[in-house]
């Protein structure tokens, strides 16, 4: 990984070339870097952070939701260790964008939650069938407590 971001900081590595996976980042970064050299992007996020993390690989894709604090999950593109919210896949992951695109339209920003936002969240995105914008805006109504 690149010398990039200050000590605290979660750095998310995203290479230019598609290397058995391709990574999309989503979330309040507070600096971001290109090095040409290697083809890489560089998005540092201070801690506490939430950050949405979608994954495509050859056969399936993955998205997960997760904080820059003291954890034990381990993901590609991430220079350290975070605490995991949530995983979802496949059709799933497209609801999360929507829900994400939402709530950074009409809710202040999807990144500002506590934890247990982002627990009712992904019951919210389980459910069968499309995406429930009321259950969505209800959420985000009352999620300032949560």
């Amino acid at each position: 990984m690149h010398l990039f971001g200050m000590p605290g900081e979660l750095v998310v590595s995203i290479p230019d070339e598609f290397n058995f996976f391709s990574l999309y980042a989503d979330g309040a970064y507070s600096r971001k870097a290109y090095v040409k050299d290697t083809g890489e992007s560089f998005f540092a996020y201070p801690p506490g952070s939430v950050v949405f993390l979608y994954y495509t690989y050859p056969a399936h894709r993955a998205a997960s939701a997760v904080r820059h604090a003291p954890g034990s999950a381990s993901l590609p593109g991430l220079s350290k260790k975070v605490s995991l919210l949530f995983t979802v896949h496949a059709s799933k992951v497209d609801k999360l964008k929507r829900a994400v695109g939402y709530l950074n339209k009409n809710a202040g920003g999807a990144y500002r939650f506590g934890d247990g936002f982002y627990t009712r969240l992904y019951f919210i995105l389980e459910a069968k069938g499309r995406l429930n914008y009321l259950a969505l805006r209800n959420l985000a109504a009352r999620a300032e407590g949560l």
